[in-house]
This record gives C-alpha cells, sequence and structure tokens, in this order.
C-alpha cells in the first residue's frame, strides 16, 4: 500500500519558546541537551506521532536540486546529506541525474508554493515550508520532496532546509517548542541539533523494527537513546559516537520523482 503523507513547518507570529524547567535539559557545550524522559517525550511525537508505526529509508537516497536558488544553498544541503549518512548508515548524496533521485528540493517561485499550499493544507498562509514523502506500506520511505519558496531570507531558508529534511528522512511530528530541535516549529535551529542527531541516529537503529508491538518498540527505543545520551555526555564530538558503525551501501534503486502538485486530501496536515 502507498501511503503520502505530508509535512510543514509553521510560521507563528509571537511564539515563544518558554522557560524550560532544568530538570528537563542539561547543559552541554552551549546546547541544550535532553533527558532522558525528555528525549523520549519528543521521540515518541516526532518519530511515531502517537502511533506505533515509524517510517525511514531502507535505500541509498539521491537527492536533486531545483530551482534559481538551489546553488545558494548546495553547501547546506551537502552537509546535511553528510551528516544524515553517518548517522543513518544510509548514503545520501546529490545527483544531477533526475532519473537517479528519490528526494527533491524544490527551490519554487511563490506563486507555486502557495498553489500547491492552498490544495494540502488548511491554513496554507501558515506555512513557511513543507514536505512531501512516500512510502511502501512496511515501514520503507520511497519518495520525498521538500518545497521550499524561493525568496524566504537566507536564515529562514536555511531553518527550513534542516527542518524539512528531518520531515523527510522519516520524523513526522513536532517537539515541544522548549525542546532544543531544528524541527520545532516557530524559531528553529538553522543547523541539526545534538538532540537531533540522537534521535535520528535512534530512529535509524536496526534493533527498531517497523510493525512490531508498539510497547516493545518504545523500550527498544528508550535503551538506545539512554545509551546514546550517556556516550555523548561523554564524548569530546558527539558524532563520533553517533556515528553508525556499521555501514555498507545497499544495490542502488533508480526512482524516477515527477514534479506535481501535493494531494488535495494529504493524510498528515500542519499541526494546530
Amino acid at each position: 500500500m502507498l501511503r503520502t503523507l505530508i509535512l510543514a513547518s509553521l510560521l507563528l507570529a509571537g511564539l515563544g519558546l518558554g522557560p524550560a524547567r532544568a530538570q528537563d535539559m542539561i547543559d552541554q557545550r552551549g546546547e541544550r541537551l535532553g533527558t532522558i524522559d525528555t528525549l523520549m517525550q519528543n521521540f515518541r511525537i516526532m518519530a511515531f506521532e502517537g502511533g506505533a508505526n515509524f517510517y525511514r529509508w531502507r535505500v541509498p537516497v539521491r537527492v536533486t536540486l531545483i530551482g534559481e536558488a538551489a546553488e545558494t544553498y548546495r553547501g547546506e544541503v551537502r552537509g546535511l546529506l553528510g551528516e544524515f549518512s553517518m548517522l543513518t548508515g544510509i548514503s545520501f548524496r546529490l545527483t544531477e541525474d533526475a532519473d537517479e533521485a528519490n528526494m527533491q528540493i524544490f527551490f519554487s517561485e511563490r506563486a507555486y508554493f502557495q498553489s500547491a499550499a492552498a490544495l494540502a493544507f488548511a491554513r496554507p498562509q501558515n506555512v513557511l515550508c513543507f514536505t512531501s514523502t512516500r512510502s511502501d506500506g512496511a515501514g520503507g520511505i520511497t519518495v520525498a520532496v521538500t518545497v521550499i519558496p524561493e525568496d524566504l531570507t537566507p536564515r529562514a531558508s536555511r531553518s527550513c532546509l534542516a527542518h524539512e529534511l528531518m520531515h523527510a528522512i522519516g520524523f513526522r511530528g513536532h517537539p515541544i517548542n522548549t525542546f532544543d530541535s531544528a524541527l520545532r516549529n516557530g524559531i528553529a535551529a538553522v543547523r541539526l541539533t545534538t538532540n537531533d542527531r540522537i534521535l535520528i541516529r535512534a530512529l535509524y537503529d536496526p534493533a527498531l523494527r517497523p510493525g512490531g508491538n508498539s510497547q516493545n518498540i518504545l523500550a527498544a527505543a528508550t535503551t538506545i537513546v539512554r545509551n546514546l545520551l550517556g556516550e555523548v555526555q561523554e564524548a569530546t564530538d558527539p558524532l563520533d559516537v553517533l556515528a553508525m558503525r556499521t555501514y555498507e551501501e545497499p544495490p542502488a534503486v533508480a526512482v524516477v520523482v515527477p514534479v506535481v502538485l501535493p494531494p488535495k486530501d494529504p493524510l498528515s496536515k500542519d499541526a494546530p
């Protein structure tokens, strides 16, 4: 069964981050690293969105950039894809071959973005950028398309890239507003945080298997996140301990990704 999800980053006027409780955060090299309880609270929201199913890539991801602003952000995209490769054990890289690409990042004209957002979202005026993904019905993502208006400020564009590409690799929900994450709605980070890296690494851990018992999956995820958190706190460079150790690139699977408007009845819409 083919499943399509459409997820958005929202620009909410006047959104405040609010004070984070001291017991929920650990000061780590200037970052607000979550405690195990806070990390798991947000992992459930971000990866499971209230259900038991989760989604992730199982094949190499080949990314093409489209639009006049594409070259401006090629470096940022390449950096994010490099981190994803290290954290997931899946190969993410740019390609110029549209027939090879299974992920598109489209820097669109404003008119196209507005028409696409109007078809997909109940409140399109609140949508800053969005991502559409398709899965194979068994937990594997097969296609992802991210759309970012080309007239955003540089900071907003970079924030959209970090935010939307986290959606594109499997995170469907948004964390609470006090959680330090590129996936937070409103004023979010312009790069992946250590919290994000821990949860990406956990989502792609081989011990998590889509379609299993929800309690068993969450128990396994808690163990994974707790172990990663302990290692990160002791590490000089968190990426040294978060990098996937057993990376082997599977055979390439070419998928053609057409540039089309999102469906009129998406299965997932923007958060209220």
